[in-house]
């Protein structure tokens, strides 16, 4: 891809840093306004520690691949004991949907991994880097089941090398989710254990950078735990970037996400842009299969895309879950969400972060 030069980093994010960080947190509340806790303390801030910020950024040219597959057989209404009708997802459907998808992520490849992760060596620590915010819509079981299974078969990942993860414990074993069967060996890891039980690997300072005048610091599992991560987040509406795609969910990696809401445009990508996160995402595979369109992150789902989306460009996958979004939300004649709430997406262009354009292939 052809590159442009002559803009820094530091000129794009002049003004990101600024006076010193509150050490105290707001907690979760900011994330998920209905819920309330506490966050664990960035204490020992570096200033600017941000490797690369002088480098030229390679504004990307073209298009970013994105490959959409869509079953509706992947979703099957059943009725429960109670003689209630609810929906089943079909694991063994999605086994196949997200094969197809790697496949065509990748050219075509029978063995997609080493096209995806080219960098990967035998030992390497994969995380999974799941969204269990929202306990009525986490990132599917049977798309983290159909993930590890392709991984151990296709790349011979040892599964316990695998690490299946998100901010808290409780969020990521409440209501059952994630049994033994779906981890086939891997394991399961919160960065802390809940709001009031701060045990688990919890968070590094020595990888805190200045955002718009906080610092945050970094999940050890990210830093210390894993050497490479898919990103799995769930396609969700949000009152304050409009989309949860693959940008947004990074901030289940992050200390203290409530100080990056109001000024979300210019934190999220510069939050994306850090080198330990940045560095250490190499694929976004969003869990379709339901979506919440119309209203907040915390919401049930209201819609059965029963889709999955990949790909290595997070900014072209965001664009094109955006318009994903806008066009459900379009069959209720719901406004689309667009404007001043999603230009993190020109941003992280701006950052060299992905593509401005997206080229979908249905696969």
């Amino acid at each position: 891809m052809a590159a442009k030069t002559g803009m820094t980093r530091r000129e794009i994010l002049a003004g990101a840093a600024g006076a010193a960080a509150a050490a105290s947190l707001g907690g979760i509340a900011g994330c998920f306004p209905s819920v309330g806790g506490d966050w664990p303390v960035c204490t020992n801030l570096v200033e600017d520690a941000g490797a690369g910020d002088d480098a030229a950024v390679t504004l990307i040219e073209g298009a970013g691949k994105v490959v959409e597959v869509q079953r509706d057989d992947s979703l099957i209404q059943v009725k429960s004991a109670s003689g209630k009708n609810t929906l089943q997802v079909q694991p063994d459907v999605v086994q196949e949907m997200i094969d197809t998808a790697l496949s065509s992520l990748a050219g075509g490849a029978d063995n997609p991994w080493p096209v995806l992760l080219p960098s990967y060596q035998s030992g390497m620590r994969i995380g999974l880097k799941v969204n269990c915010l929202n306990s009525k819509l986490p990132t599917s079981p049977a798309v983290v089941r159909a993930i590890i299974r392709s991984l151990t078969t296709r790349l011979g990942v040892t599964p316990s090398t695998i690490v299946v993860w998100d901010r808290r414990m409780d969020e990521l074993t409440s209501a059952g989710k994630y049994t033994n069967e779906d981890l086939q060996g891997a394991r399961l890891m919160g960065t802390v254990a809940s709001t009031t039980d701060s045990s688990g690997p919890g968070y590094g300072n020595f990888s805190c950078k200045k955002i718009e005048g906080s610092a945050p610091a970094l999940s050890r599992i990210l830093t210390d735990e894993t050497d490479l991560t898919i990103n799995c987040p769930v396609l969700k509406s949000h009152g304050v970037s409009g989309v949860t795609g693959a940008l947004k969910n990074i901030y289940g990696i992050i200390d203290i996400p409530s100080k990056y809401h109001d000024n979300l445009p210019t934190a999220l990508p510069a939050l994306y842009n850090l080198p330990a996160i940045r560095n250490s995402i190499k694929l976004t595979i969003i869990d379709a299969l339901q979506a919440v369109t119309m209203k907040d992150t915390q919401d049930p789902p209201d819609a059965t895309p029963k889709r999955i989306l990949a790909s290595t460009d997070p900014i072209a996958l965001d664009r094109y879950a955006l318009d994903l979004v806008n066009q459900l939300r379009a069959t209720h004649d719901v406004a689309p969400v667009e404007g001043a709430k999603v230009r993190w997406l020109d941003r992280g262009y701006e950052l060299g972060l992905g593509a401005a354009n997206y080229d979908l292939v249905t696969a």
